[in-house]
């Protein structure tokens, strides 16, 4: 409570005084009033600890007031001139509070400022500034004035030290914070919004702080500052966004869509201009596109549809037939080894009679037994044609467990933030080999901050958009013939643009797949083995070295089957009649159409195996009678 003391001395019976508070701390905005005054101007001597200085009052009415602040502890003397003689007082002044944390707030020399209980971190002091931090948010106060400014870290801060400086693990960075990309967690976001919710920070935030609100509530103001935000620091519309933040937005827009059309108009328009790659994007904007054409919208509804074509050039390429494709080589060549074992069994049981048998041979005669091999017997062709099988099998397996992991890689952390300019992303860039792909990659990631090392890494690099940024006009003109669909240097040439608008050339998802693709193929030229257990297929990790050994004597013994003359075969031709019925193609198993029969076979029954109905194999089959039919009316 405030007490204030009356001093008077001349005029006393006028009632002229000085009216000023019993005492103040150093730092703390005070007032000296005076009252019952002549009018007029009158000056107002200060004396203190660090001199006397003179300052002017002005009486209107009879009354004065003069905000003032000392910034030195000790005993004051006032002493204001007057023609009826000087009034005089004094005014002890204590040093300033230190700022202290309680459970009410931040109390500070002028006041206290409110906070929400939690592990506020602090107070800071640096000079007049007073620093406390609380997870993604520091709070910064003035010693002398109330009220507070707000500052988003893009990560939690664990420590503040002077500078003002926030540490964040083993990232140091400035306060103000520069326009970083945001590399907190969910947990980060989720104690953020209490604090949001407390202490109202004026917008507008980073775009992460709006992830913590419910997409329903978010303005179209909001919209427009979050995708600027999301821009200024470096993200790109061609890069995944596997933040859950994201997903929800897309979530609200589903949600609202009978409810709040136009919200969810809103939330769909402001993902597709800022972060159109995220989890099931494609599905969501082709969902959006026929609710908006069955709500009478064509012309948006073909925005959508346009956008999307655009979208697919940026992911990585849709290889969703890959597994069918391996399965069926898989399936074909079984059938073929099977058609020559079963084919050839009865000379080769003749043949290996005398030196002990099938088995028996390989103990009595090892060497012996390996010329009566089953591929012995065929002919060139059809070792050829299961050479072939083979080895297509082979490289299915060895693309669909190469496209996993790069694939899933693409889209996983650090490179699902839509953007390689995280320190994370750097960090893993760095990691990897120095191949050309990745020095373009690195060189992008590195140009805000370091544009001399940057450009000397994308002059090394692959990729054409790598050639763009060093901005030199036959490279750019180059970089357009390799990439003349890329709308960053379509706009650099002046050729137009795509509908995300002007923006610097960089790398997009498909950029990365190309990349972790190449990476992945190179471990694994490096140590088969090792890389064969990494490989993502469908075997426990254990048995997939074993499956890669297994695959290289079965290719030796095809190898083998080459340098081996022959045998001469008498068949039956009841018996082969009977073996070539049953597998599709095998009369012309040296020539196309046998193997497109006998692949169109092992496709039916592959569908027929999944469900999907046995009407490609009866075709197969059906097709396979006919040629039977046809051999045996050319027969003499």
């Amino acid at each position: 409570m405030r007490a204030w003391t009356l001093l008077a001395f001349w005029g006393l019976a006028l009632g002229q005084s000085l009216l000023l508070p019993d005492r103040t701390e150093v730092g703390a905005p005070l007032t000296l009033e005076g009252k019952d005054l002549p009018e007029g101007r009158f000056p107002l001597e200060l004396s203190g600890p660090q001199g006397t200085r003179t300052l002017e009052v002005e009486v209107q009415g009879g009354r004065f007031r003069l905000p003032l602040v000392l910034e030195a502890p000790g005993e004051y003397r006032l002493r204001l001139i007057l023609p009826s003689g000087p009034l005089e007082g004094r005014l002890p002044v204590a040093p300033a509070q230190a700022p202290e944390l309680t459970q009410e707030g931040l109390r500070l020399p002028w006041g206290l400022l409110p906070l929400p209980q939690g592990p506020w971190l602090g107070p800071l002091v640096e000079g007049e500034r007073v620093l406390v931090a609380q997870g993604l948010l520091v709070v910064e106060a003035s010693l002398k004035e109330p009220g507070a400014r707000f500052h988003f870290a893009p990560k939690r801060v664990e420590a503040l030290r002077p500078g003002p400086e926030a540490v964040m693990g083993d990232w140091v960075l400035p306060i103000p914070f520069p326009p970083l990309p945001f590399e907190g967690t969910e947990e980060d976001l989720k104690a953020l919004l209490p604090l949001l919710q407390a202490l109202k920070p004026p917008k507008p935030w980073p775009y992460y702080a709006y992830w913590t609100l419910d997409p329903k509530d978010l303005s179209q103001e909001d919209l427009l500052a979050y995708g600027q935000d999301l821009l200024q620091r470096g993200h790109r519309p061609e890069l995944f966004h596997g933040q859950e933040g994201v997903v929800r937005m897309a979530q609200g827009a589903r949600a609202l869509a009978q409810e709040d059309p136009a919200q969810a108009q809103r939330l769909t328009e402001a993902l597709l201009a800022y972060t159109p790659l995220f989890p099931g994007s494609l599905a969501f904007f082709q969902e959006r596109a026929e609710a908006l054409r069955a709500q009478g919208e064509p012309a948006k509804a073909l925005r959508l549809e346009e956008a999307e074509k655009t979208l697919k050039t940026w992911l990585p390429p849709d290889l969703a037939f890959l597994p069918q494709a391996t399965y069926a080589l898989g399936l074909a060549y079984l059938a073929l080894v099977l058609y020559l074992f079963a084919l050839y069994l009865p000379a080769q049981a003749r043949d290996l009679r005398p030196i002990g048998g099938f088995l028996g041979g390989y103990l009595r005669h090892p060497l012996l037994r390996l010329r009566h091999l089953t591929l012995a017997y065929a002919s060139l062709g059809e070792r050829l044609l299961a050479l072939l099988l083979l080895v297509l099998l082979g490289l299915g397996f060895l693309l669909y467990g190469l496209d996993q992991r790069a694939r899933e890689a693409a889209t996983a952390p650090p490179l699902d933030r839509g953007t390689l300019r995280t320190q994370a992303a750097l960090d893993w860039l760095k990691a990897k080999p120095p191949t050309p792909e990745v020095k373009a990659l690195l060189g992008y990631a590195l140009l805000p901050q370091s544009p001399k090392e940057a450009k000397t890494l994308l002059a090394e690099g692959g990729y054409p958009f790598a050639k763009a940024l060093l901005g030199e006009e036959a490279l750019l003109a180059q970089a357009y013939r390799e990439a003349p669909l890329e709308g960053p240097i379509r706009a650099a040439l002046g050729l137009g643009q795509d509908p995300w608008g002007r923006r610097e050339p960089g790398p997009s998802v498909r950029t990365l797949y190309l990349t972790l693709l190449s990476l992945e193929l190179k471990a694994f030229l490096e140590d088969p083995l090792k890389g064969a257990a990494r490989l993502a297929l469908p075997l426990p990790e254990r048995a997939r070295p074993w499956a890669a050994l297994g695959f290289v004597l079965v290719l030796l013994y095809h190898l083998l089957a080459f340098f081996l003359p022959r045998r001469r075969a008498s068949l039956s031709e009841g018996w082969a009649l009977a073996v070539r019925l049953l597998v599709p193609g095998s009369l012309g198993f040296s020539s196309g159409p046998g193997l497109l029969l006998l692949l169109l076979a092992a496709f039916g029954l592959l569908r027929a195996l999944e469900g999907q109905g046995p009407g490609l194999l009866l075709l197969a089959y059906g097709l396979h009678l006919l040629t039977l039919l046809g051999s045996f009316r050319r027969a003499p």
